[in-house]
């Protein structure tokens, strides 16, 4: 009998190091560095798009995988993206539309612990609009709070949450990135776009 309550293996590992990319990029966002805390929060999601894909590989998916990637999930995709959110101007009473997003995205993440990805004829996709998204929403928030005004930027932004948070409790089936090359781009392409522009600014 193992001495501990679960044996952890590679996948679980790489899972796990969400913790120290997320809590970096909330480091770099309570230190008024949003831009670089961005970075970080695209690092994450580069761990946590292949811990999925290695477990499929290597034939070691189960539940207690997908429940520690939620758990991490709820970190790096609703908590932390929150308070860049709230460091970018989203703030006061603005920020009370971060709630019913957040609340969905709590669910929508309960609700893939239960069924997982969907598996159709062409592939995995998922049931709901995935958790992820919201660091490309940030992103773009980002981007555009440094051309237009707070005030129209953050109208925008109070729209694309509310409609995000209903795309991910809508039932319907969601792309999922497959290929290696996609994932790659997008998440070391926007780590060094706002390492970029945190440079710049600075």
């Amino acid at each position: 009998m193992s001495r501990f309550i679960v044996q952890l293996n590679r996948v679980d590992v790489l899972t796990l190091s969400g913790i120290i990319t997320s809590t970096l990029a909330a480091a770099f966002a309570l230190q008024g560095l949003p831009y670089l805390a961005i970075t970080w929060l695209f690092i994450a999601m580069l761990g946590d798009a292949l811990d999925g894909l290695w477990a499929r590989k290597r034939g070691i998916e189960r539940a207690f995988g997908r429940y520690l990637d939620g758990f991490l999930d709820t970190f790096i995709y609703l908590a932390v993206p929150a308070l860049v959110f709230w460091q970018l101007g989203f703030d006061g009473a603005w920020a009370l539309l971060l709630w019913p997003w957040l609340m969905a995205g709590v669910v929508r993440l309960s609700v893939f612990n239960e069924v997982g990805n969907l598996k159709e004829s062409d592939g995995l996709a998922y049931l709901g609009m995935p958790v992820f998204w919201g660091v490309f929403i940030l992103a773009a928030y980002a981007l555009l709070g440094l051309m237009l005004p707070q005030g129209l930027v953050n109208s925008l932004l109070a729209l694309g949450l509310n409609a995000y948070a209903v795309a991910m409790l809508w039932h319907g089936r969601f792309f999922k990135f497959k290929q290696l090359s996609h994932i790659f781009a997008l998440t070391l392409g926007g780590a060094l776009l706002f390492a970029i522009v945190q440079g710049v600014l600075a």
